[in-house]
C-alpha cells in the first residue's frame, strides 16, 4: 500500500540500535550522576543486576521500565530513544517551539546566558532555572540541523 498522504515517510531503526542506545543512555546517566547500579535499579523499579543488564546486554527494557526512566530523567533519558523514531521529549504543558517565532525564543534565552557567562564560566546553578527555555532552543537547533542535513542528502 502506497499512500504517502496517509502513511508519510517512515523512519526505520533496528531493535539492536534501540538496545544499543538504551545501553549508552543508562551507562552515561550512571557515570554522570555518580550512581550505582542499585541507584539506577531503584529508579527503574528493578534490581541492581537487572539495571546493569539493561546497560550491558542485548536485553531491551519493557514499557513500565521506560516510563520510570522518563519520570526520573525526562528528556535526558527519553530523547535518544525517541530520536530513533523522529520524536523528542516534552514536559506535559510545555509550550511547543512553534508557539513563538524562533527568534523570540533565542532572544528570551540570550539575557540569561549573558548573565551566566559574565564571569567567563556558566555554572549549573546559573543555567538550570532556564532549563525549559534551553530545551526549546535545543529543539529548534536540532530542527535546523535536521533541515541542513536533509538538504545535504538531496
Amino acid at each position: 500500500m502506497n499512500a504517502p498522504h496517509l502513511h508519510g515517510t517512515r523512519r526505520t531503526f533496528s531493535a539492536s540500535a534501540a538496545v544499543d542506545t538504551q545501553n549508552g543512555i543508562l551507562t552515561a546517566i550512571k557515570f554522570e550522576d555518580g550512581a550505582t547500579w542499585a541507584d539506577i535499579g531503584r529508579v527503574l523499579g528493578k534490581s541492581d543486576d537487572r539495571a546493569a543488564a539493561y546497560a550491558n546486554t542485548a536485553s531491551p527494557i519493557d514499557l513500565p521500565t521506560f516510563l520510570f526512566g522518563c519520570k526520573e530523567w525526562g528528556g535526558r533519558f527519553a530523547d535518544p530513544l525517541l530520536a530513533l523514531v523522529g520524536g523528542r521529549w516534552a514536559e506535559a504543558g510545555a509550550i511547543c517551539t512553534s508557539d513563538d517565532p524562533a527568534s523570540l525564543t533565542l532572544a528570551q534565552l540570550l539575557p540569561a546566558i549573558i548573565s551566566a557567562e559574565l564571569d567567563g564560566i556558566a555554572t549549573v546553578e546559573e543555567v538550570q532555572p532556564h532549563e525549559a527555555l534551553i530545551r526549546r532552543v535545543h529543539t529548534l537547533s536540532g530542527m535546523w540541523l535536521d533541515m541542513i542535513a536533509a538538504r545535504g542528502r538531496a
